[in-house]
């Protein structure tokens, strides 16, 4: 993960000296919606009280740090962050939700005598063992704990979240003291950590008590952004605000870091620079595609409801571990899901994401006689998982079992942070109109052996899906067309006209990653809004009616 991230940081670096990085962000760029969840953690006290703040407060809160991100905090002087903070509007069991969970941990001493802890073996409770209590899906939700204490009984902190790299992982969340909703001094807070969220550093980063950080490169010293004045580590608790006097570390009157969301200072706290701003999205849209793309803000949940010939499923995993082993996104025809690699807390060793599943799309309709393209992610990048091993079967005689020579249509190792794709064309002796089992794959390349569709993962994970395929034959006397549809650009949009309906488009970037997605279309034609891109390109998934899949690769 970490060697992702510098690479990442180091391509960044690039684009700003370039004056490239603006294709992650123009004026015409959208408000980026983020699916939140906010788990309230009780220590047993009456609601309005302490740590068991209402809905209320916690609404008002979420809108105050909007406020902060639209730039409304500071006019004029802060640089808007298109990002909104929305609350969740269905939870995990596809029930309607309004975005806040509360935990009832008054049964846990050391939460309620300490608070919490970032580390393990201390006072107060270990984070990983109160999320545990209620963690909604990372890849679908933003989880944000609101907490007693942040320091195990010591003097409390604002809090703490991860940086996008850790996107989806078990330390994939943000703790806030709850003084941060009920003090407005500390609203600020909650924007400061979901900076982090979008890989911000602090405006001190380098530095050591009394001495500055490193500013030789602003694009790879301190905090990475270049409109960020450097400035000495302070405590927001004991230093005044510095506003009017002279920067140590430039020589010159402070010009806004001592006001920064990133910064630790006694002043008030408002604003972010557009360096940081071109810096958070690039972030986002690298790493936090998948909440981009959730169905949680949705109102009504997507219905993935089938019958399946019955299969074998692994009774257990044989070398649980928190590596991230596993798979993290799958797109095969209107297939378009993400979903988490394996951790022991979760024991999400085995994902059906068929029936009652309705966080993200799981079913399609593919052609008998085209070709459609199937995209599998494996976890995410660490020195620990370096290959993933990914497999994937299709029950084509609806059999219940999977045969090793005729049904496994994909085998590849990969890298983390790559991606295994193929182009599926089934057999003539298929089962047509029948929803058939589509079962993935993803585990270590070196701990996995004998693997076959019905063994036990050793450290990642089995899901299925569903697929039915269509012969492309409408009547006896009614052909389908083999017209193919026109798929250009023009200007700086993708342009799409067929023949036959189209149901949906969605372009990828050469690392796989979904720069557009738009379904329900309904028409045929299609024409994508602007899109920032330049020098890149682009690969354009075309789904028509009766499920044929057209892949074109167009240059920007």
């Amino acid at each position: 993960m970490k060697i992702k991230e510098d690479a990442f940081n180091r391509e960044l670096s690039k684009m700003i000296r370039s004056g490239e990085l603006n294709k992650f962000y123009s004026k015409n760029s959208p408000v980026y919606e983020i699916p939140v969840v906010v788990h309230v953690v009780s220590d047993g006290s009456p609601l309005g009280s302490s740590c068991n703040r209402t809905d209320a407060e916690v609404i008002n809160w979420i809108n105050h740090t909007n406020d902060i991100y639209s730039g409304n905090s500071a006019p004029g002087i802060s640089t808007p962050i298109p990002v909104k903070l929305v609350l969740a509007k269905i939870d995990p069991n596809c029930n309607p939700t309004n975005g806040i969970n509360r935990i009832n941990a008054s049964h846990l001493t050391n939460y309620v005598t300490y608070g919490v802890d970032s580390q393990a073996n201390q006072s107060g409770l270990y984070q990983l063992d109160m999320t545990a209590l209620g963690k909604w899906d990372p890849t679908k939700y933003y989880n944000i704990y609101v907490v007693k204490d942040t320091a195990g009984g010591g003097v409390p902190n604002g809090g703490w979240a991860t940086f996008a790299s850790n996107h989806g992982n078990n330390t994939d969340h943000a703790i806030i003291h709850y003084t941060a909703i009920t003090s407005p001094s500390r609203h600020h807070v909650l924007s400061h950590e979901f900076g982090h969220a979008m890989s911000l550093y602090h405006t001190q980063q380098g530095s050591s008590g009394s001495t500055c950080p490193a500013n030789n490169d602003c694009t790879l010293d301190g905090d990475l952004v270049c409109d960020t004045e450097p400035n000495i580590l302070s405590s927001p608790g004991t230093t005044p605000c510095q506003a009017g006097q002279i920067n140590p570390c430039t020589g010159i009157a402070y010009a806004g870091a001592e006001s920064n969301i990133m910064t630790y200072t006694a002043c008030y706290r408002d604003r972010f620079t557009a360096g940081q701003r071109d810096r958070a999205i690039a972030q986002l849209l690298y790493y936090r595609q998948s909440l981009l793309n959730s169905p949680v803000l949705n109102t009504t949940p997507i219905n993935n409801t089938v019958s399946l010939t019955p299969a074998c499923t692994p009774a257990t995993i044989t070398g649980p571990s928190n590596y991230n082993y596993g798979i993290t996104y799958v797109k095969f025809g209107e297939i378009n899901n993400y979903s988490r690699a394996y951790q022991q807390s979760a024991n999400n060793f085995y994902e059906n994401f068929t029936g009652s599943y309705c966080l993200g799309k799981a079913t399609t309709t593919i052609p008998l006689t085209n070709a459609t393209t199937i995209t599998i992610a494996p976890g995410p990048a660490s020195s620990s998982n370096p290959a993933h091993l990914i497999r994937a079967y299709i029950d084509y005689n609806n059999d219940g079992q999977f045969n090793e020579t005729t049904e496994r249509i994909l085998s590849q190792t990969v890298s983390a942070g790559s991606v295994a794709t193929s182009s599926i064309t089934p057999p003539p002796t298929a089962v047509l109109n029948t929803p058939l089992r589509l079962r993935v794959i993803g585990d270590s390349n070196n701990f996995a052996s004998s693997v076959n569709a019905c063994y036990n993962p050793a450290r990642g994970q089995v899901e299925d899906y569903s697929i039915t395929i269509q012969s492309q034959t409408l009547s006896t006397n009614k052909e389908i067309t083999n017209t193919s549809p026109i798929i250009t650009k023009v200007n700086s949009s993708v342009y799409v006209r067929s023949d036959r309906k189209i149901l949906s488009v969605t372009l990828y970037d050469a690392s796989g990653r979904i720069v557009l997605n738009r379904e329900g279309i309904n028409s045929t034609e299609f024409k994508s809004s602007s899109l920032d891109i330049q020098n890149a390109i682009i690969f354009v998934n075309v789904i028509l009616e009766k499920g044929e899949t057209i892949v074109r690769k167009i240059k920007f």
